[in-house]
């Protein structure tokens, strides 16, 4: 179909509008839990991610590294761990009120340390991490179009990271890592919906991915024989999303499914974080223990720009380019926790963890659902012989909803999103 360039000139710019639209939620695929996962590890997910003074196995790589210069020997731990994320919904004014079809996730993370046969003071170790994989499938919703089309998100981040602590005195132990961070992401909006009125094209990108590079230090100190403080922080990690390709639907416009052969997205991040804690050996068998901890979000979820280019179809944008802020702010958490010694094989443990707003009120949308507050946990730790050690841990998240006006996909304005979720996780530590 020929296009008049004076429309075609109408369409552009309508359609680079709707793309900004389009895409604004489009790198938000990574939405979820498991953005930033409670703890790693059962014993860390056991006492709702309070890890400061208390990390000691060698996923603390990733909780408090310099917890792993604790042990005296070569340690491996392995954790596993099923999410049910049984209230992730959206409901809005179109009628729509659905459950998340994505409704399970799991984790996997491995972690090896070993203090240096001639150096003891020194540990050194190396994790791998499934830092998230959490996203959002909704089929079939109902359109302000008046038609019924998909919304999917999924997002996925692993991380290798070796690791170095050193046991500076008796009291002192002071822990760093390095990491490399793979991620990609995909993500349905609207596919087979165009709008020639509006100038709205579904959007499909596929194949985002990338490999970033973090950081990550820690310490801990023995003020007495009975209370530990700890401290560490996490370096933000870039979400590199680029080498992808992307499908834009602007068959109401006459140009078909154009195809892009380059998709990009930049300024996404996973937070940094600085955290302090302490645990408290009230009795031989009782022992308290609490963190403070803050994510800077307003920087992770700032200004994102998203880039299309190599079109093959003649007569559509040649590239676009978007730039939204998707509003993040910085957050604190906070947790308690407790654990104690039944006899001197099996402990139990509990803990409980408050988190603030990641997102201000008004950006939230299906694909940004971050809204969880509360977890509650417990465990149970059993020390089955000289070498090894399991552990099992529960995690609940109580359902919370959210209002608000929809300015940002063309659902319904009045919507509401959903949250809740459970897991387990279960742990194993080997002892050489």
């Amino acid at each position: 179909m020929h296009v008049p360039l004076k429309y075609h000139s109408n369409l552009e710019r309508k359609c680079r509008y709707a793309l900004v639209f389009a895409t604004t939620l489009a790198s938000q695929s990574w939405a979820g839990i498991g953005v930033t996962p409670l703890g790693f590890g059962a014993d860390s997910v056991s006492m709702a991610g309070t890890d400061m003074g208390f990390s000691s196995d060698p996923l603390s790589i990733n909780n408090n590294t310099a917890g792993i210069a604790k042990s005296k020997q070569a340690q491996f731990s392995a954790a596993l761990e099923p999410f049910v994320m049984m209230n992730i919904r959206h409901a809005d004014s179109l009628g729509n009120d659905q459950r998340s079809g994505n409704d399970r996730a799991l984790l996997i993370s491995s972690a090896w340390s070993s203090p240096l046969e001639n150096h003891s003071d020194i540990t050194v170790g190396l994790g791998f991490f499934a830092q998230g994989g959490v996203g959002y499938e909704y089929t079939k919703l109902n359109t302000a179009f008046g038609n019924k089309d998909d919304l999917t998100a999924m997002f996925g981040v692993f991380r290798l990271a070796p690791a170095i602590a050193w046991n500076v005195n008796s009291k002192l132990r002071i822990g760093f890592s390095g990491s490399i961070n793979y991620s990609q992401a995909e993500q349905e909006l609207f596919p087979n919906t165009s709008d020639a009125n509006s100038g709205f094209p579904g959007l499909e990108i596929k194949n985002l991915s990338g490999i970033s590079y973090a950081w990550r230090a820690g310490l801990q100190y023995d003020i007495s024989e009975q209370v530990t403080f700890g401290m560490a922080y996490g370096s933000d990690t870039e979400l590199v999303l680029k080498n992808g390709s992307a499908t834009a639907n602007f068959e109401a416009m006459g140009l078909g499914r154009v195809k892009y052969n380059s998709a990009k997205i930049d300024g996404l991040s996973l937070p940094s974080e600085f955290g302090i804690g302490f645990a408290w050996r009230v009795t031989p068998r009782l022992t308290l223990g609490s963190d403070l901890n803050w994510y800077r979000w307003s920087k992770a979820l700032g200004e994102v720009t998203t880039q299309l280019s190599g079109v093959q179809t003649n007569g559509a944008p040649e590239s676009i380019k978007l730039t939204n802020d998707f509003g993040g702010q910085d957050q604190f958490s906070s947790s308690i926790a407790a654990q104690f010694k039944l006899n001197d094989q099996t402990q139990i443990s509990g803990g409980i963890n408050h988190a603030g707003n990641v997102i201000k009120h008004g950006n939230e949308s299906p694909l940004n659902n971050l809204i969880a507050k509360w977890h509650l946990t417990a465990g149970v730790s059993h020390q089955v012989d000289q070498h090894w050690n399991a552990s099992l841990a529960y995690i609940y998240v109580p359902k919370i909803k959210r209002e608000y006006t929809n300015t940002q996909l063309p659902l319904g304005r009045e919507a509401e999103e959903t949250f809740g979720a459970y897991s387990i996780a279960l742990g194993i530590t080997y002892n050489w």
